[in-house]
C-alpha cells in the first residue's frame, strides 16, 4: 500500500497557515491585489505533493484558519465592545467561529483528493481552480453562508473586475485561481509551459480590459440627485432610549437643507432604533407631510412590527407611501439566535437579543423617486445571487447598513468592496447609506462616484443614473459557471480514470 504520510510536515502546515493569513492583504483596506495570486499559488504548490486524503483536508483547513483569522477577526469588536462579553469569552467565540468556518475549505481538499495522478499543468490550471471556485460557492450558502473574502473581491480595481457582469465575483475567484495555478506553473514548469502560463494570465487581463468597454445596461429616465445621511451615531449610545430623540434630530438636521434639492434622501440601517409604528406619530407622519409637499422621497432604516403575525423585521420604509422592505437574509447569533429561549443563562456573560428578528417574505423592490429600486439591508449585499432577485425590473440598488458594530476594524472597508461587485454584476448604480461609513454612491462599473470619511457626520451626495437591461449574470447568476466547473471535474476524472502520470 502506498503511503505519503512522510510528505506532509509541520512546515507544510505552517506555510499553509501563513499563506492564508497573508491573503487578507489582498482585500480592502490594504488592497494589494497581487497577493490574491501569490498566496493561493503557495497553497496550490503544497497540494502538488502526493498526499493522503486526510492530509489534504487538514492542509485546506489550516489555510482556511489563517485566512479567516486574518480577514474576519473583526467579529471580536462586535462581541467584546458592543456585546458585553469579556476578552476571554469574546476571543474564544471568535476562535470557534474561525475554526468552524475554515472547515468549509476542506471541500477543496476532498475534491482534489480524487485527482492524485493527472499532470501538474492539469491540476494547476483546471482541477485546483475549479475546486477552489466550487468551495467558495459552497461557503456562500452552507449554514446561511459567509461569502466574505472571496478571491474575486480582491480584484475590484483590476481589469478582471469586468468579468463580473458575466460570471459574477465567484467567477472572478475562479479566474484568480487559474492565475495562481499559472504562476506555479511558470515557476516550476518546463520552458513551453512557462510560456503558456504567462500568455494565459496576460490574456485574462487583456480580455478584461476589452470587457471594460462593454455597456451591458442602458440609462433610463433622468439622473437623480441622491443624498446619503451618515450621522455617525456612536454604537455604544445608539440603543440607549435617553438618546433616541437626539439621534433622530441629528439625522433631520443633516437632511433638512437637502429636502428641496434632492430627489431621494436615504437614512442608514436602524436610524430609528424603535419600530416605525412606535415612531409613526412623532417622526414618520410629520416627515411624510414634508416630503409629500416637497415631492421628494425619503428612505429610512428602522424596525417594522407586523401586528397580525407579531413579527419584527429589520427594515427600510419609503416614508411618502409607507411601503416597507424587510431584511430577508438574517445574521445568525446576531439578528436571530437559534434556541434563544434556552440560552438566557448566557446573559450573565454576553448581551443577547430580546427576541429574534424574522426573515422577510414580501417584495424586494420599492417604488422610490419614480423608479423601482432593489432594497437590501446590511450584509445582504454580500450575496450576489440573492441581489439579482427583483431584476431586471429594478433600475437601482439601495443598501442601508450599520457597520458601527465593527468600529475601528477593517470590516467596513471590506464591506464596501463587496458592494462594488453587486453594482458590477447587475450594471446598476448602488446607493449605500451607513451609520458611520463607508457610505458611497457606486456606479454601474463598480466605481465609487463619491464617498465620505468614516466616523464623521457627513452627507454623501451626487447624481445617480437609473439603468435598465440585463447583464448575463442577472439572467443566470451562478447557475451557469458552477455546474460547468463541476462537470469539468467529472470529465477530467472520467478521462483520467485508472491512469498514472
Amino acid at each position: 500500500m502506498l503511503s505519503f504520510r512522510a510528505q506532509t510536515s509541520r512546515w507544510d502546515y505552517l506555510l499553509a497557515f501563513l499563506a492564508g493569513l497573508a491573503s487578507v492583504l489582498a482585500f480592502a483596506p490594504f488592497a494589494w491585489w497581487p497577493i490574491a495570486f501569490l498566496t493561493p499559488a503557495v497553497f496550490f504548490w503544497l497540494n502538488l505533493k502526493p498526499r493522503l486524503r486526510g492530509q489534504r483536508l487538514r492542509l485546506a483547513w489550516v489555510f482556511g484558519i489563517g485566512l479567516f483569522a486574518g480577514g474576519a477577526h473583526w467579529i471580536y469588536f462586535s462581541i467584546h465592545y458592543f456585546g458585553g462579553a469579556n476578552s476571554l469569552l469574546a476571543g474564544s467565540m471568535v476562535a470557534s467561529f474561525v475554526l468552524l468556518i475554515a472547515l468549509t475549505l476542506m471541500l477543496f481538499g476532498l475534491l482534489t483528493a480524487f485527482f492524485p495522478y493527472p499532470a501538474n499543468w492539469i491540476k494547476l490550471l483546471i482541477i485546483f481552480p475549479a475546486a477552489w471556485a466550487l468551495t467558495e460557492w459552497f461557503r456562500g450558502w452552507f449554514f446561511t453562508g459567509f461569502p466574505w473574502l472571496q478571491l474575486g473581491h480582491s480584484q475590484s480595481d483590476t481589469f478582471l473586475a469586468y468579468y463580473a457582469p458575466i460570471i459574477g465575483s465567484l467567477g472572478i475567484s475562479w479566474l484568480v485561481a487559474v492565475g495562481a495555478g499559472a504562476l506555479v506553473l511558470f515557476v516550476t514548469g518546463e520552458r513551453l509551459q512557462k510560456l503558456y502560463a504567462a500568455v494565459l494570465v496576460a490574456g485574462l487581463f487583456v480580455l478584461g480590459y476589452g470587457l471594460s468597454w462593454i455597456n451591458w445596461t442602458q440609462p433610463v429616465g433622468e439622473k437623480l440627485f441622491v443624498s446619503l445621511i451618515q450621522a455617525n451615531i456612536p454604537q455604544e449610545d445608539k440603543w440607549l432610549p435617553e438618546f433616541r430623540n437626539e439621534h433622530i434630530q441629528k439625522h433631520i438636521d443633516l437632511m433638512e437643507p437637502r429636502i428641496t434639492s434632492s430627489h431621494l434622501i436615504i437614512w442608514p440601517e436602524t436610524a430609528i432604533f424603535d419600530t416605525f409604528q412606535q415612531s409613526m406619530e412623532d417622526v414618520v407622519k410629520p416627515l411624510q407631510e414634508v416630503f409629500k409637499a416637497a415631492e421628494t422621497d425619503l428612505l429610512m432604516g428602522g424596525f417594522h412590527h407586523d401586528k397580525a403575525t407579531e413579527s419584527m423585521y429589520n427594515a427600510i420604509m419609503s416614508v411618502r407611501d409607507l411601503e416597507v422592505y424587510g431584511k430577508r437574509h438574517l445574521v445568525p447569533f446576531s439578528e436571530y439566535t437559534p434556541f434563544l429561549e434556552y440560552l438566557r443563562w448566557m446573559e450573565d456573560f454576553i448581551m443577547l437579543p430580546y427576541s429574534n428578528v424574522a426573515p422577510w417574505k414580501g417584495k424586494v423592490n420599492l417604488q422610490v423617486a419614480g423608479q423601482p429600486m432593489r432594497m437590501s439591508v446590511c450584509y445582504e449585499d454580500a450575496y450576489g445571487e440573492e441581489m439579482i432577485d427583483g431584476l431586471p425590473e429594478a433600475t437601482m440598488l439601495v443598501n442601508v447598513s450599520n457597520d458601527g458594530w465593527f468600529t475601528g476594524s477593517i470590516q467596513p472597508a471590506q464591506h464596501a468592496q463587496l458592494a462594488r461587485f453587486r453594482a458590477l454584476e447587475t450594471g446598476r448604480y448602488l446607493l449605500r447609506a451607513t451609520n458611520n461609513g463607508v457610505s458611497a454612491i457606486i456606479n454601474e462599473k463598480g466605481k465609487i462616484v463619491t464617498t465620505g470619511p468614516q466616523y464623521q457626520a457627513v452627507v454623501v451626495e451626487e447624481f445617480a443614473q437609473p439603468m435598465q437591461g440585463s447583464t448575463p449574470y442577472i439572467r443566470w447568476g451562478n447557475w451557469f459557471l458552477m455546474p460547468l466547473l463541476a462537470i469539468t471535474l467529472v470529465v477530467v476524472g472520467w478521462l483520467g480514470r485508472g491512469k498514472f502520470r
